[in-house]
């Protein structure tokens, strides 16, 4: 266990921490928490360790019956469940009695702040891990078993129908069109046409521009011609930060009801602080939070890269 000590900052330059001598201690580590998982997915609360949701599909479309004929009767298909157990995440610090009667920074009032903070980026950074790992099932899969972007997606049709939501292709117009293409002309379970509209082209920010360029021009963008930008306001470009690769970017239908990316949250990081469990009048101070991420379908979700 690392203590915040005197012996710690009992140098030269640091013993200015005991005396009122410094106009400014200088912590760019203090600062408003950069938290934009919201934008990606469903805030859903919860009370229980664990959530179980599940897929089916219901009727196919009707037939003609002959005069005499018997309606031919269907029924649903049931698939798979899937459980999301709740996953605990925390840290703290403990400083000791000196150092917190001495410092003139007000240093354990300043790292309780942090640690605020901290724990709401950690919480931001480990749902990042789905995005960023989108064609591996490391951090989630859906029901058919699959990462979240993959060329062959199942239903739950007898065939059964496939579908592909991953683009081996850089951002531009033709990658638009290639997503226009797949929300235009998607399936649902039972292998039946259906379409949605996206809303939202997530892009790291060195695409940021480039994303623009190609949604709010008015003629057609990276060109020299008078041919109309089709895809002005089409999606809103999102600059996502904890985006790793300079070239991956995705499309959703944020919007849409069967839109499933989703984080469960059974509780918000807290703060305890209270004396250390011996007798040295040291002070701890901890942070705990719950909460499980993941997809069960991804139809709604369109993933490109180079």
């Amino acid at each position: 266990m690392s203590n915040v000590t005197i012996t710690h900052w009992d140098t030269s330059t640091n013993k200015d921490v005991f005396k009122t001598l410094v106009d400014e201690w200088f912590n760019n580590t203090d600062r408003e928490p950069l938290v934009e998982w919201k934008r990606l997915c469903k805030d859903l609360k919860t009370s229980d360790e664990y959530e179980r949701r599940g897929r089916w599909a219901g009727l196919d479309y009707a037939g003609a019956v002959s005069e005499g004929q018997e309606i031919p009767i269907q029924k649903p298909v049931f698939d798979t469940t899937k459980d999301y157990t709740q996953v605990s995440y925390g840290t703290g610090f403990r400083i000791t009695h000196r150092m917190k009667k001495f410092n003139k920074i007000g240093l354990a009032e300043e790292l309780t702040k942090q640690l605020k903070m901290i724990m709401e980026e950690s919480k931001d950074v480990e749902i990042a891990k789905m995005f960023n790992n989108p064609t591996a099932t490391t951090y989630a899969a859906g029901y058919d078993t699959l990462a979240l972007a993959s060329a062959s997606h199942t239903c739950l049709d007898a065939t059964p129908t496939t579908y592909d939501n991953l683009l081996s292709a850089a951002l531009s117009t033709s990658a638009l069109e290639s997503v226009r293409n797949y929300f235009n002309y998607m399936y649902d379970d039972m292998g039946n046409i259906i379409t949605a509209v996206p809303d939202t082209l997530v892009v790291n920010y060195s695409l940021i521009t480039t994303a623009e360029e190609l949604l709010e021009s008015t003629n057609k963008a990276r060109e020299f011609s008078n041919t109309k930008n089709v895809f002005k306001g089409y999606l809103e470009p999102f600059l996502y930060h904890r985006y790793t690769s300079t070239t991956a970017w995705s499309a959703l239908a944020k919007n849409h009801p069967d839109y499933d990316l989703f984080v469960y949250t059974s509780q918000a990081p807290d703060i305890v602080a209270k004396d250390s469990p011996d007798r040295t009048r040291d002070t701890e101070c901890s942070s705990l939070q719950y909460f499980e991420y993941g997809f069960g379908d991804p139809r709604m979700f369109y993933q490109g890269n180079t």
